[in-house]
């Protein structure tokens, strides 16, 4: 029988200090916005107040996250080059500390001036420092642990210099069959949606954004409703701002990533990176390491049967997705997307059997990348004369959601827009996570009536497009527009009266899946036809849904009008 005296009690952690309750806070708010990348100085300025005297007046530190072994080498090798005197790791679960720790001792190892790498992980919710990986000789380790209380004498790793280095990090390769199935097998709920659109203006509005409710709804549908979301428009209309809030607004800042497209990418190589016949490595793009990243948090939320039924859509967003072809650079995209619905993507790497590493000889790439549940692509399109226009097939498989310039400049809203501060800088808010999912899912819940009744409406308003040309979309397209339609009444349930919805819902499926795509004879034809019947116009209300379609004809057909041969003019022609 055990004494009291035989029983060891869990010791109590030492409690949070205030310089690392300022260090948590500070990297919480960056890790938050997602300006992860060079926007750690913050945190490096309270390294350098609080450890002045260890570092000294020339001591560099440097700041970064890690979610997977090829961000965590990237993180120690891209500035091997600089004197850093102290790296600071914040570590991401499901990614842990002792996978890091195997990479810190590599780096270490082969780079002369990574030295001490200061490893932090969530701790009660709070970031802090749990140990130290650094080279022998060096020392700093010592002189700064009693900054970090959780850091005892046995929580300081040394590696011996000129040791060998660790095997190559492998990126998380998971079962294709277990990873589609836990991609297919993730609920989509359609309950609730009708709160979605005041949600999302006051995420807007606490982001120094002015979003009435007729755009609010339409975005909505549109990304509920399409895993491809163009957002197209005028320089400064707002396309990368609301393109950035509904990523915000549907996922996590982990599962969101964004690209800038290059002018003269033709294939996914130009984008991601290849492999090399002569040097028999890998050689990575600036793009490379935040697919892998993405990769690597889907694969381990749909390999964990506890987080698989509730994983975040990943979303990639690619900034001017039209200063190269579309369908070449982002091929794989065009391919997944070929359905209306699509549970994950595959983006092929490599054509080698085994993973192949990069240059560094630091990290291993798959064969290929995969990205679910349900993911979505977003791309902003300025239109102008100098871009090229996207195919007929990328319109096929996105809803273009087209912004416009003001109509007149009103003086108070400008006001009120400049003193609220840099728009989208926070994204302070919650994602909505489960209810985004298959596109096809609000559909598949209407009755036969409730479904007939849209398809009718649907019908209604291609005959007032028809005009003199009988306008047939394919099924994909009539697919596509009734998924919007669906989402878009169950959107606007209990705001507005079931036929209107109905009517407007149809109108808005008509410019985002119909008219990008019609071939330019038939949609001058279109666009004059529309500019007869009777179309609802826009609400004067920021907060009341008004009609969508009868603004963008009018912008249409002013481009119509305007043109010297009229009936070469197709979408995109009109808006640049």
């Amino acid at each position: 029988m055990l004494q009291d005296d035989d029983v060891t009690l869990p010791q109590p952690l030492p409690s949070v200090t205030t310089f690392e309750r300022a260090v948590s806070d500070a990297a919480d708010r960056i890790i938050a916005v997602g300006k992860t990348g060079y926007h750690w100085d913050s945190v490096d300025k309270l390294l350098k107040d609080e450890l002045k005297t260890e570092l000294g007046e020339e001591g560099q530190t440097r700041c970064k996250q890690a979610r997977n072994s090829g961000r965590a080498a990237n993180v120690l090798t891209e500035s091997n080059d600089k004197n850093i005197a102290l790296y600071l790791v914040f570590i991401h679960k499901p990614y842990t500390v002792e996978q890091f720790r195997r990479v810190a001792k590599d780096r270490i190892a082969r780079f002369p001036n990574v030295k001490t790498v200061a490893v932090a992980e969530q701790v009660d919710s709070t970031w802090r420092v749990t140990e130290i990986v650094e080279r022998e000789g060096v020392g700093l380790a010592a002189q700064i642990a009693g900054h970090f209380p959780l850091v005892s004498s046995d929580k300081i790793y040394p590696v011996p210099a000129g040791s060998e280095s660790a095997p190559v990090a492998e990126v998380h390769r998971p079962d294709e069959g277990i990873f589609a199935s836990a991609a297919t097998a993730r609920p989509t709920s359609v309950q609730g949606l009708g709160s979605l659109s005041d949600q999302l203006r006051a995420l807007a509005t606490a982001n120094g954004v002015s979003l009435d409710a007729t755009t609010a709804v339409d975005t909505l549908a549109a990304v509920l409703s399409s895993q491809m979301v163009l957002f197209a428009g005028p320089s400064g209309t707002g396309k990368s701002t609301l393109a950035r809030l509904m990523s915000a607004f549907i996922t996590g800042p982990d599962n969101s990533i964004v690209l800038e497209a290059g002018r003269g990418w033709q294939t996914p190589e130009d984008m991601v990176g290849y492999f090399s016949a002569l040097s028999t490595s890998f050689a990575q793009t600036p793009s490379t390491e935040m697919l892998i990243d993405l990769h690597e948090l889907c694969a381990a939320a749909l390999s964990n049967e506890n987080t698989a039924l509730t994983a975040p859509v990943p979303v990639l967003l690619v900034e001017e997705i039209n200063l190269s072809t579309i369908e070449g650079y982002l091929s794989p995209v065009m391919h997944g997307l070929s359905r209306p619905a699509t549970p994950y993507l595959r983006w092929q790497l490599h054509a080698q059997r085994e993973g192949v590493a990069d240059i560094e000889d630091a990290l291993t790439l798959p064969p290929e990348l995969l990205f679910g549940p349900w993911p979505r692509i977003f791309g902003t399109i300025n239109v102008d004369a100098n871009s090229p226009a996207p195919a007929r097939k990328v319109a096929a498989r996105a809803s273009v959601v087209l912004l416009e310039p003001d109509a007149a400049f009103n003086v108070n809203q400008e006001v009120e827009r400049l003193s609220g501060g840099d728009p989208v800088a926070t994204l302070v808010g919650d994602h909505i996570g489960v209810a985004v999912g298959d596109p096809t899912a609000a559909r598949r819940e209407l009755s036969d009536a409730a479904l007939r009744s849209l398809v009718e409406a649907f019908s209604t308003v291609l005959k007032s497009a028809e005009g003199s040309r009988q306008l047939v979309p394919s099924r994909r397209d009539i697919d596509r527009a009734l998924n919007y339609m669906a989402y878009y009444v169950k959107l606007a349930d209990g705001n507005q009266d079931s036929a209107d919805a109905a009517r407007r819902a149809a109108e808005n499926a008509l410019l985002h899946v119909v008219l990008p795509q019609l071939p330019a004879h038939a949609f001058t034809t279109a666009v004059r036809a529309l500019s007869a019947a009777s179309l609802e116009g826009a609400s004067a209300d920021m907060n009341t849904v008004g009609g969508l379609l009868a603004p963008r004809v009018s912008r249409l057909s002013a481009s119509i009008t305007d043109a010297l041969f009229s009936d070469t003019v197709d979408f995109w022609t009109a808006l640049s």
